[in-house]
């Protein structure tokens, strides 16, 4: 499979833009390497993305792993930390589009500071910068890293964990006791000179455990209701505050739980009664007043602006807290309390005394100001949303709104953000902390419900992940495939939010989708690739296209073969509408590469997993090219016939691709498919092959010839006899030796011409010799006639043909007229030493591919023999030997297939002889002698012979053994 161009221009891109950063820290931008690297990366970039293409880079960021399309990229540590730099700061990805200019490029680098700063603040000179561009769009959905020591902490702990300064000691002890933020709100309602008004129906008394300067007044009501809290000593009307239920209620009385927005009563109420009755009943009643009070109408629930007017007061307070010191901030809270409208000033005093009831003895959150803002918010949301007054898209834009006044407190108090920064800490954005935080708070049954429904999208994914993984922990896999199928079908939403919001969420949650039922991952890319096909906004084709080759990938590492169908199917639709985008995506799918694992492990179970069969038919190239390369490294006649089978298993579409790689692919190529197609189309071989065979190099016929003899084609020995007349002379004895293996009688007629002398062009004594070996082992009464002829032929003086060749007919009747060869054998004048090294019989059922074709001697002392036509030549110690090669210990490695010219030192003797290298182990190579003089086959012959008789046990005649000095070229 060939590399994906824009990937690795994307990664170089990636590099450069680091390089860039780093050299405009030591150096700045205007120095003339930080110049020179910007111009780098800005032709990367372009080469990533020519101008005029559809298809953008998505450069994203989770935690410290880029992403490049969806695609992880394996950084250096410097990487890494400018993935978390993107996380710290918000950024989720950045997109490329090709309108880009090299002015843009140049805005979006000079954005990255060079000097320290805080994270946040990359986000907003990134903004600024590209303001108007059109070619860079930022992403602001957070992918983000915790720190493991803070991770069950809300972000207000978190943010309020330091110190606010020597000089804030005093407004701490009030910014962080919500008992003291209740005295003060009391205080607040106390200056404008009333009780707070309740809705109970008749006179009601309160008593004050702490002295005032002023005396109550009187005032009917409804119903009756006490309450005990504090008066504060110097309010001008003596009265404390509280929140008081209607009707019959003390204190003590619970309100309904979950609920904050009770009606109030009337009466004063201490303090400590008041935290302990909500600590034992829950949210509940509080009056207002050192003495009796008045009785008045009930408030209800506040509205949302006075929800914002509360958190808007609580900024206002650490302002000036922070600003002037605690007890001009507890003056100026207490008159912005006062402004606000009564059922405001109840809700921010329950949720004040539920904080403080929480833990009466424990010291209280060093934030308790943020924690009360987000408190409010979330339930204020909540609650709104269980009655159904808002769906889950409104909630969520609700908390936004909520979150820009939270996020102005969280400002003030910003110091110890700097501080985490400083320590390299990154922290949760402020929105992920509330929406965090208000899913916390809605019960499994919303959960559930929200899930299931068309706004499933606007829950974070981290959210939906987390519940999911309880539903299949818990081992309800229904509702959490069912919860998982809602969230998927959300892609094809017309709101374009939606579908952004669901492509992030997929890509996050893809090992969920395996993880719940690997089924899930087809449904989610049929969503996705046809969205792929029809979407027209150029950011979402990057999120869906990112999400789309998650899934893929995911599928692919486990082995999810129907899933991989279904994007392979749905990829190859994307084709016909946006081919650029689809072979973009092809080499990111993870899908191709692994097919050779996919292969291996069907191979090495003997059977083919459920689905992996469809899947190969769609990757035919890639598929073929693995089969061909295994099928001709196979050693053993089962493991080819299981590839064999494994190839045809894939159809036409796969034998296609053969055959036009046979027909017209580029040599090399076609070398590798030759076998694997002789096995499975032989007429196909026979029609193409022979034609570009003469115009293939000699090595590359040689290994042809060798992949198709040892495919065990039923027809191989006719494909064989088709190509000898167009194949290199050096390469004819070896197809000639290949047809007599095969043992088919179709070759008798060919072999009996050139046995007889009608040689092939170019083709000399050596290969008659060849051809007569070929007949013994065809073994057929027809060749009778020509064998003696050709050992009993004489002239005058002496035999007509040579010995070597008398040898090798008298070895073929052998086993055709055993009689007449034991009465002419002696008369021959051929000794019987020299007549014992006959060829091997080739067993029809062997269990290898290739077989021993002579008998394999080891040499009592090794021969040397030195190379003689090359430029650099090299020495060889031949240790074993047979009449068609051997194996030697060379003084330099040769690349397999290589011609050589051998001179063989024997005594005082040298003899010649034409040899092809073989490859063989790392320090011995193998080489087969493919001509030779036969008066000096006749030499070499005896000195195998004389080995022999001296060491018989040094013969080596087991036929099924690959023989090395025949192993296929590499």
């Amino acid at each position: 499979m060939k590399a994906d161009p824009k990937a690795a221009s994307g990664r170089a891109f990636v590099r450069s833009l680091n390089i860039l950063l780093k050299f405009a820290r030591l150096y700045g931008y205007e120095h003339t390497r930080t110049i020179e690297q910007l111009q780098t990366a800005w032709q990367e970039l372009r080469a990533a993305i020519p101008l005029g293409t559809e298809a953008g880079l998505l450069l994203g960021a989770t935690n410290s792993q880029l992403l490049l399309d969806g695609v992880p990229l394996e950084g250096s540590p410097a990487e890494k930390q400018f993935a978390q730099l993107l996380s710290a700061a918000g950024l989720a990805s950045i997109q490329f589009f090709s309108c880009i200019t090299e002015e843009e490029i140049g805005r979006f680098a000079r954005a990255f500071p060079t000097g320290k700063a805080k994270p946040a603040e990359l986000a907003l000179q990134l903004k600024d910068a590209l303001t108007g561009a059109q070619g860079i769009r930022i992403n602001e959905i957070c992918f983000v890293a915790t720190d493991s020591r803070l991770k069950e902490a809300s972000m207000a702990a978190q943010l309020a964990a330091a110190s606010l300064g020597g000089e804030q000691d005093e407004f701490k002890k009030w910014l962080n006791d919500p008992q003291k933020l209740l005295e003060l709100i009391a205080a607040a309602q106390g200056s404008k000179g009333g009780g707070v008004a309740g809705s109970g129906g008749s006179a009601g008394t309160g008593v004050s455990a702490e002295a005032g300067s002023g005396e109550g007044g009187s005032g009917t009501g409804g119903g009756s209701g006490s309450g005990i809290g504090p008066g504060l000593e110097g309010s001008p009307s003596g009265r404390g505050g509280g929140v008081g239920s209607g009707g019959v209620g003390t204190g003590q009385t619970a309100a309904p739980v979950g609920s904050f927005w009770t009606s109030g009563g009337n009466g004063s109420v201490q303090m400590s009664d008041v935290v302990a009755g909500l600590a034992g009943g829950g949210p509940g009643a509080l009056g207002g007043g050192r003495g009796p009070g008045r009785g008045g109408i009930g408030r209800g629930e506040p509205s949302e602006e006075e929800v914002y007017a509360i958190l808007g007061a609580l900024t206002s307070f650490g302002s000036v807290g922070t600003g002037h010191g605690g007890v001009a901030a507890a003056g100026v809270f207490q008159e912005q309390m006062a402004e606000l409208p009564g059922r405001a000033q109840d809700m921010l005093k329950q949720a004040l005394a539920s904080l403080a009831a929480q833990a009466p003895s424990t010291k209280p959150d060093d934030s308790v100001i943020v924690q009360l803002a987000e408190h409010l918010a979330i339930r204020f949301a909540l609650e709104r949303f269980e009655r159904g007054e808002v769906k889950v898209n409104a909630v969520r834009q609700m908390l936004d709104r909520m979150n820009q006044e939270i996020q102005n407190l969280r400002k003030i108090l910003g110091a110890h953000e700097d501080k985490m920064t400083d320590a390299g800490i990154l922290a949760e954005s402020h929105r992920e902390s509330l929406d965090r935080q208000f899913w916390a708070a809605v019960p499994d049954s919303g959960k559930r419900a929200v899930l299931l429904s068309e706004e499933a999208w606007c829950i974070p994914a981290r959210n939906v992940q987390s519940y999911v993984g309880d539903l299949i922990k818990n081992g309800d896999i229904a509702d959490a495939v069912s919860i998982l199928q809602n969230y998927a079908a959300c892609v094809d939403s017309e709101e374009a939010e939606a579908r952004k919001k669901t492509a992030a969420g997929l890509s996050e949650m893809a090992e969920l989708y395996a993880k719940a039922d690997p089924k899930l991952l087809g449904e989610a890319l049929r969503h996705l690739g046809l969205r792929l096909g029809i979407e027209q906004d150029a950011e979402l084709q990057g999120l869906v296209s990112a999400a789309f080759v998650r899934l893929s990938q995911e599928a692919a590492t486990g082995h999810y073969f129907p899933a991989m169908q279904q994007a392979l199917d749905l990829i190859a639709g994307v084709e016909t509408q946006r081919p650029g985008i689809a072979r973009s995506l092809r080499g990111k799918m993870g899908i191709e590469e692994r097919v050779p694992e996919f292969v291996e492990e069907a191979l090495k179970a003997r059977q083919v997993a459920a689905g992996l069969t469809n899947v190969l038919k769609m990757l035919p190239q890639t598929t073929m090219e693995h089969l061909a390369a295994r099928f001709n490294r196979c050693s053993l006649r089962d493991d080819s016939e299981h590839v064999a089978n494994l190839a045809a298993d894939l159809g036409e579409e796969g034998v296609q691709y053969l055959r036009s790689t046979v027909r017209g692919g580029p040599i090399a190529e076609a070398v590798e498919m030759g076998g694997l197609l002789s096995r499975l189309d032989p007429e196909s071989v026979m029609v193409f092959l022979p034609g570009r065979m003469k115009d293939f190099p000699r090595t590359s016929q040689d290994r042809m010839v060798r992949q198709i003899s040892a495919s065990g084609a039923a027809r191989r020995c006719h494909i064989l006899l088709e190509l000898l007349d167009h194949v290199d002379p050096l390469v004819a004895p070896l197809v000639i030796d290949e047809i007599g293996v095969t043992a088919d009688r179709e070759a008798l007629g060919k072999l009996l011409t050139i046995a007889d002398g009608d040689l092939p062009t170019g083709g000399g004594p050596y290969l008659r010799v060849k051809a007569v070996e070929a007949l013994g082992r065809i073994n057929a009464p027809e060749s009778v006639s020509t064998l003696k002829r050709i050992a009993e032929s004489k002239k005058v003086f002496g035999w007509l043909h040579p010995q070597e060749l008398r040898i090798a007919a008298l070895q073929a009747l052998e086993k055709l007229d055993p009689e007449w060869v034991g009465d002419f054998l002696p008369k021959s004048g051929i000794e019987r030493e020299e007549y014992a090294l006959a060829p091997l019989d080739v067993p029809v059922t062997s269990k290898f591919v290739r077989q021993r074709r002579h008998t394999r001697v080891r040499l009592r002392r090794p021969v040397r023999a030195v190379s003689t036509n090359l430029k650099e030549n090299f020495s060889l110690e031949i240790k074993t030997a047979s009449l068609s090669g051997g194996v030697a210990t060379i003084s330099r490695h040769l690349a397999p297939g290589t011609q050589v010219q051998l001179r063989l030192s024997v005594g005082m003797r040298n003899l010649q002889a034409t040899a092809l290298m073989r490859d063989y182990r790392s320090q011995d190579m193998a080489f087969e002698i493919v001509d030779m003089n036969l008066e000096e086959r006749g030499k070499y012959r005896r000195l195998l012979a004389d080995n022999l008789s001296r060491n018989p046990s040094a013969a080596e005649t087991d036929p099924t053994a690959v023989p090395v000095e025949t192993l296929a070229t590499r």
